[in-house]
């Protein structure tokens, strides 16, 4: 056996250089308490290919280096709050989470406009273009620098370098991607006597999905959007006509006009219960006996109605509802 490849000399592992800082604290004889980290981390040296190709050559193209470099910052932390007055103790508590990376060098390729580079944003940004309305009609196509073939009820996207043609110049850079910028959560503790309650929130805000149904032919749309479609009887709607599969410009070409806020605030768990006092376990000649009622995912704050925002594909079955009650019995 032997090896059919040259190996690369020049090849090398990626550095990361990790820097952390972070205090714990505790105060009023522990009714508050808090705990915080900040994060600075940089990649160097990430294996990348150039943005180029071997002159003269038949498709060959220059092979990886150790040139990228990507940093990633960001904090969490938490502070509780905890008290008691009488037979009534509660504990309150917030946490979040907030990180955001940044190419810092990738070999872009040369000459694109500054709105089109990646440098200097998160991975995972993409181009998209800038949906900006709905033709209502012909007139507007007319007066409207559009797609080739643009007909009434089309996605309008926007000239964005003013050259009154629509082409890949008009895409621009977007930031947000489906992971979150900032996740966070709210928990609450009661008890009070046999009854005790908990709750917890959950959220999270600067992500986006593209959700892009292939309806038509092969499949059915969303009834939001078939019920304010355009139509030459209802013009003026936020919603485009009917489409078929990708056969569109505004369904193959990626745009704003699929791109949804995933931003919420969801109730995700809530448990009320009552625990028979003492005495009556002991004449009951138990342990303990506990009463439960127990919800989730109860409520859900969000401007996206189309999909769960917990998700990240609109074909992915929904979180569901759920409320369960029961006993908890210990001899």
């Amino acid at each position: 056996m032997y090896e059919t490849k040259i190996p690369n000399p020049n090849v090398t592992w990626e550095i990361a250089n990790q820097a952390n800082i972070g205090f714990d604290a505790s105060m009023f004889n522990s009714k508050i308490t808090m705990s915080f980290d900040y994060f600075n981390n940089l990649r160097t040296q990430i294996l990348i290919k150039r943005n180029a190709s071997i002159p003269n050559s038949t498709g060959l193209t220059l092979p990886p280096e150790n040139i990228g470099e990507v940093k990633n910052t960001g904090f969490e932390g938490i502070i509780t709050y905890n008290n008691q007055a009488g037979d009534l103790y509660y504990s309150i508590s917030a946490n979040g989470s907030y990180s955001k990376n940044e190419i810092i060098f990738w070999d872009e390729t040369p000459g694109i406009p500054e709105y089109q580079k990646s440098t200097g944003r998160p991975m995972g940004s993409s181009l998209y273009y800038q949906a900006i309305g709905i033709f209502d009609d012909q007139g507007e196509i007319d007066g409207t620098p559009h797609w080739a073939g643009a007909i009434p009820g089309d996605v309008i996207f926007e000239d964005v370098n003013k050259d009154d043609v629509i082409d890949g110049l008009d895409r621009v850079m977007n930031e947000k991607t489906n992971i979150p910028r900032f996740i966070y959560g709210f928990t609450a503790n009661f008890g009070y006597k046999g009854f005790d309650l908990a709750i917890l929130f959950q959220g999270a805000t600067g992500s986006v999905q593209y959700i892009s149904p292939e309806s038509g032919e092969i499949g059915n749309y969303y009834k939001e959007a078939a019920d304010n479609r355009w139509t030459p009887e209802n013009t003026g709607s936020a919603y485009a006509r009917t489409w078929n599969r990708d056969e569109e410009y505004w369904r193959s070409q990626g745009n704003t006009y699929w791109l949804y806020n995933m931003n919420y605030l969801r109730l995700k768990n809530f448990e009320l219960g009552y625990t028979l006092p003492s005495n009556v376990n002991k004449s009951l000649n138990i342990e303990a006996l506990r009463f439960y009622i127990n919800g989730m995912n109860l409520l859900t704050f969000s401007e996206q109605k189309l999909i769960d925002p917990e998700l990240e594909s609109g074909t992915a079955y929904p979180l569901q509802r759920v409320v369960t009650g029961g006993i908890t019995l210990t001899f």
